[in-house]
This record gives structure tokens, sequence and C-alpha cells, in this order.
């Protein structure tokens, strides 16, 4: 599993997905998403993954 902080286009379409903020993540393994994809905050991201398995991009 990869994550990676949002810029450009994929923290415009977390926005339209509802997700804003500075420390939110996009979260993908083999290119597609993990569970919803994007997460506000690394705590909501822990609570569907174990963050051991992610790899920061």
């Amino acid at each position: 599993m990869t994550a990676v902080r949002l810029t450009g286009a994929h923290r415009v379409w977390a926005e339209f997905a509802g997700v804003r903020g500075d420390s939110a993540l996009l979260v993908t393994r083999d290119g597609a998403f993990v569970g919803r994809g994007y997460y506000p905050t690394v705590a909501e991201l822990a609570q569907v993954v174990d963050l051991a398995q992610l790899r920061m991009r």
C-alpha cells in the first residue's frame, strides 16, 4: 500500500468527495483505492488499514 499527501488534481477530487485538509492522504494498493481512497487524517486511515503496511511517497 502507498499513501501520498494530496496536491493538485488529487486534492480537488478529495475535496469533491468531502475530504479536506492539509493532512489528507490518498491510499492505494497496486493502483486501486484502499477503502474509500481519500482519508482526512492518519487517525481515520488507521481505523481501516494497518499503518505498518504503508509506504509514504
